[in-house]
């Protein structure tokens, strides 16, 4: 999964008596942000969209600080509480129930919070979406999962106002191509509850878009290659219910 924690190391730690996550830039990041922005512009143009960069450099480091956090939070997009930001480091909220594919893999055999995780993640894009904002980079590494099973959003760096139709797809596709190797039957459902969750909050369906921008992407998020292309194979319920297939 190469695109999974590209941006920054990061480590557990007390401070002060509580349990922080520190996450510090890699020496590449800069040079990656700028990789992502120049192929999502090339990509965009490919698919006839063309759609202005996610933010980097400076631009990013700001999506992480407290205003961002503040704007989301009007949205009802839920984050960590930020500790402390600088050139090089953040400082948040130790989340204990890990991140969300994490917990898919955990708790497939509980499809009750299965669901409801897929739900609310679908409801935060949505939210978003309807707020005139993208996340970009919206794989299920980057929600983290509270001990009652709720959610929030982390890794904010390419948060941008946009109602790009190619944008909103690149969320909707970077969410579901990060999950495409889970078990055929887990990956249905997953993608059934975030569409539901989504639709619920945007008032639309996924933009047409995600299908094909998820296909190209989730050569760079599936670990098992065999499942990814099996996923793919069976085709998608969201996408035959958009075209009303039975």
């Amino acid at each position: 999964m190469y695109f999974v924690n590209w941006q920054r190391d990061i480590s557990i730690q007390e401070i002060d008596g509580r349990m922080v996550v520190l996450k510090r830039n890699k020496a590449t990041k800069k040079f990656h942000e700028y990789l992502l922005a120049t192929t999502y512009c090339l990509v965009s143009l490919l698919c006839i969209h063309p759609s202005a960069p996610p933010p980097a450099g400076k631009l990013a480091s700001y999506n992480e600080g407290k205003s961002m956090r503040t704007n989301l939070k009007n949205l009802g997009v839920p984050t960590p509480v930020l500790f402390s930001l600088t050139e090089d480091t953040i400082i948040e909220e130790f989340i204990e129930g890990g991140n969300l594919y994490t917990a898919f893999t955990d708790k497939l055999k509980n499809k009750n919070i299965l669901r409801s995780l897929a739900f609310q993640a679908g409801c935060i894009t949505g939210r978003l979406h309807n707020g005139g904002y993208v996340f970009t980079d919206n794989k299920s590494q980057n929600y983290l999962v509270k001990f009652d099973n709720t959610i929030v959003r982390t890794d904010l760096a390419f948060v941008h106002k946009t109602n790009s139709t190619f944008a909103q797809s690149m969320d909707i596709a970077s969410f579901l191509a990060s999950v495409i190797d889970l078990k055929i039957a887990n990956y249905k459902l997953i993608e059934q509850r975030f569409r539901d969750g989504y639709v619920s909050e945007a008032n639309c369906d996924f933009p047409y878009l995600w299908i094909l921008l998820r296909n190209i992407i989730s050569l760079g998020f599936a670990a098992d290659q065999s499942t990814m292309l099996q996923n793919i194979a069976k085709g998608s319920t969201s996408f035959k219910k958009q075209l009303n297939i039975d």
